[in-house]
């Protein structure tokens, strides 16, 4: 049974019309963090959120399979204002809607890690996922624009406690969401 799957399956990959493609683009982030400081012993608790917005290189590299199905690996690695470096790596997975030859609409998935680092004190990494959609316009045979709008969740935080001045404190720092849009040139093999 499992020979038999094996030969089915590399039969139906070699079946396959598969097409390669290398991009690369600028991608502009919105990245939402949050913030929580508690004092028990004084009854003081805190909650701040804020975004920092960050432009970057993106970088794919992915299969286009029967001109339909699209699976790729992303990297983007934001430098944030305060000093902060935000590098997140996705598998995604795109259902390619054709509108003529030319021109089609995506529609997808993403999941990853995502790791931010700040100084020495403050390094945090954890799931990243989300959804993407977006346009492809074929420019030659080989060479594609594309410009994708993308929403992100993000399971990554850090905890901190400790005494200052004889006050003990807790905190936490987490990454909520981000929402971006990327705009670039695959080339396709």
């Amino acid at each position: 049974i499992v020979m038999a799957s094996l030969v089915a399956a590399s039969t139906s990959m070699m079946a396959m019309d598969l097409q390669y493609f290398l991009g690369a683009g600028v991608e502009r982030g919105d990245v939402d963090f949050k913030s929580t400081v508690n004092i028990p012993s004084a009854g003081y608790s805190e909650n701040e959120s804020f975004s920092n917005d960050a432009t970057d290189l993106k970088l794919k590299l992915g299969v286009i399979l029967d001109k339909t199905h699209r699976i790729s690996l992303s990297h983007v690695n934001y430098g944030i204002e305060d000093g902060g470096d935000f590098r997140i790596i996705l598998g995604n997975y795109d259902y390619l809607i054709p509108l003529n030859e030319d021109f089609r609409f995506f529609a997808g998935v993403h999941l990853g890690n995502a790791n931010y680092e700040e100084d020495s004190d403050l390094k945090m990494s954890g799931l990243a996922y989300g959804v993407q959609v977006g346009a492809i316009y074929d420019i030659t045979k080989n060479i594609e624009f594309e410009l994708g709008l993308a929403y992100t969740k993000y399971n990554v935080d850090k905890s901190f406690t400790g005494t200052e001045s004889g006050v003990n404190y807790n905190a936490k720092i987490e990454l909520e969401d981000s929402t971006s849009m990327s705009a670039g040139i695959n080339y396709k093999f």
